[in-house]
């Protein structure tokens, strides 16, 4: 349950109106967040707590726009398959799909002809050179961004996990599509109904690294 002694903070901030709450978008990042304890959307969105984070964050910033800064000087997008030797690179592309009421910012879009392919940038080691589960489908969840703003099917998308200098390609299926439009309606649900879900992540994994640790009590 949630940690009452810590609630004060609570006091001082107005919870949103139900209508509100349906009005606002959804991001990729909660799609990620919900995949790995989907209790960080009930502290986000419906408590609206603030996490508390350590400097891994912005020393992550900085790693990933040094990391950009090197792609654009590359030519075309080599490092994920010779076939994109002469693709065009979009860095940092915000994009709104007001269907599915979602938005994000994709780190990289690779153009070449007529496919796009999302690039997602990870400050952290891969699940034994595969990507985690919420990796996978927030790079699904970009795909789906690009569709509806770009007119096109996306089937394939990039990881890119830093510290290992290894890049780990996804092909995007129709079903993870739609398994992505389903977490979609469960996090509207979350917010909605403002009922604190369980946790998802297994006890003795749960490091607090989400930032909630202050709040959250199995």
């Amino acid at each position: 349950m949630v940690n009452q002694k810590d609630m004060s903070w609570l006091k001082k901030k107005e919870k949103l109106f139900t209508s509100d709450l349906a009005e606002s978008f959804i991001s990729v990042t909660d799609i990620k967040h919900f995949l790995y304890c989907p209790r960080i959307i009930y502290f986000e969105k419906v408590l609206h707590a603030e996490p508390q984070l350590g400097s891994q964050q912005e020393e992550s910033k900085k790693i990933h726009e040094e990391l950009e800064e090197k792609e654009s000087r590359r030519k075309g997008a080599i490092l994920y398959s010779k076939e994109l030797e002469n693709a065009e690179k979009f860095f940092r592309v915000p994009l709104t799909s007001k269907k599915l009421r979602l938005q994000g910012t994709i780190d990289c879009i690779i153009k070449s002809g007529n496919e796009y392919i999302p690039v997602d940038y990870k400050n952290m080691e891969s699940n034994k050179g595969k990507p985690w589960i919420d990796h996978k489908y927030q790079l699904v969840a970009y795909a789906l961004l690009i569709e509806e703003n770009y007119q096109a099917t996306v089937k394939r998308g990039y990881i890119n996990y830093i510290p290992e200098k290894l890049t780990v390609k996804t092909d995007i299926t129709p079903t993870m599509k739609t398994h992505v439009k389903r977490i979609l309606t469960q996090i509207k649900e979350i917010i909605q109904k403002e009922k604190l879900p369980p946790i998802k992540i297994a006890k003795e994994k749960c490091t607090g690294g989400c930032g909630y640790k202050w709040i959250c009590k199995p």
